[in-house]
């Protein structure tokens, strides 16, 4: 997917913070270091580029799909 708009950039801090908007256009806010988003931009992969950040925010970023909109398409695990 990678598409994500970046917000609150200042000129030599590390951080930003980035909006990643997921398939139903909903907006979802993530601090990164500058210096990962460079790399990732430029080709690492997202689990080198943001160890810091969660399974569930790096496969937001990838698919646009939340933890629960996955949970939602494969069902329930649990037994009734």
């Amino acid at each position: 997917m990678n598409n994500f708009i970046i917000h609150n950039f200042i000129p030599g801090s590390e951080w930003v913070t980035i909006q990643v908007n997921d398939i139903l256009n909903d907006p979802h806010y993530m601090d990164v270091k500058s210096i990962d988003l460079s790399a990732y931009e430029d080709g690492a992969l997202i689990q080198d580029a943001f160890p810091y950040l969660n399974n569930e925010q790096r496969e937001l970023m990838l698919t646009g799909l939340t933890d629960e909109m996955w949970g939602d398409m494969l069902g329930s695990d649990e037994e009734e």
